[in-house]
């Protein structure tokens, strides 16, 4: 499932990606508030990934790894 929303995505399909961010979102964010111990900053963070993730996403090679691909972003 996570694989095709992927491709949807990387083909300009921002419902997709909404989907991708629902998804992926609490997980990046616990990440990113792990390494900054503040709230703002982490979601701060994780709006700035998500943004890269958008305009880089049609880069991404294997759509199977997007969710390493988004924590390393």
């Amino acid at each position: 499932m996570q694989c095709e929303l992927v491709e949807r995505a990387q083909r300009g399909d921002a419902e997709a990606f909404e989907a991708l961010v629902n998804e992926s979102g609490h997980r990046l964010y616990a990440i990113a508030y792990r390494i900054l111990r503040d709230g703002e900053r982490a979601q701060d963070a994780v709006q700035q990934a998500f943004l890269l993730a958008w305009r880089e996403l049609p880069r991404l090679r294997d759509a199977d790894r997007f969710s390493p691909w988004l924590y390393r972003l």
